[in-house]
């Protein structure tokens, strides 16, 4: 399951305030990592995945591949929740045509069975990013907070720009979670998400 709150972030720097927040320094944080991210989406032709509201995501991060599933996602003020099954690739040419028979030792294998069946994947959506994150341990839950700065690149040619801050909860108590999300929230007068980069893409 993964758990995040997300915020549209008109001015980037508001990641340097929140790394230099003084009550945030209180608390364990680690080093920012900068990743460079490319993610390429897949679906059928009917666009099946879509439909289900699943995701077939291959990312790139830095050296790695990942390639990542999502589903039976909620959203409510812009805490997303959902369903997330992750495998590391690091196989180029895996990355360049998927298929779903690498995840059929996973529930994440019936959810796209059952939406697509062994239908031919393609490529629909791209993006390419930069994320700046680190993580804080406050004693009582993990985090970790990050902002993303791109673009998402439509088959037809245009782009749409990425200005994303992001706080998921890694482990530990989820009302604590929250309160942290809150203050960060109400701090620095964040407007709230409750679209997705992909959703985002087919607006």
């Amino acid at each position: 399951m993964e758990t995040e709150f997300k915020y549209n972030v008109n001015d980037p720097s508001v990641f340097d305030s929140i790394v230099k927040n003084a009550e945030i320094s209180k608390m364990g944080i680690d080093a920012v990592e900068t990743i460079d991210m490319h993610a390429v989406y897949f679906d059928t032709e009917a666009m099946d995945f879509r439909k289900k509201g699943i995701a077939y995501r291959i990312r790139q991060e830095d050296d790695r591949i990942t390639a990542t599933i999502k589903w039976d996602v909620t959203v409510e003020d812009g805490l997303h929740k959902r369903e997330e099954f992750n495998l590391v690739v690091n196989d180029e040419r895996f990355a360049e045509a998927p298929d779903i028979g690498l995840f059929i030792s996973s529930e994440a294998y019936d959810v796209l069975y059952e939406a697509a069946g062994d239908r031919k994947l393609r490529k629909t959506i791209s993006m390419d990013y930069t994320r700046k994150q680190f993580k804080v341990d406050t004693g009582r839950s993990i985090s970790c907070i990050s902002l993303d700065t791109g673009y998402i690149h439509h088959a037809d040619g245009h782009d749409v720009p990425i200005s994303e801050l992001e706080i998921e909860w890694y482990y530990g108590n989820e009302d604590d979670f929250i309160r942290l999300a809150t203050y960060i929230q109400n701090k620095y007068d964040l407007q709230t998400e409750n679209v997705s980069k992909l959703q985002r893409a087919y607006l």
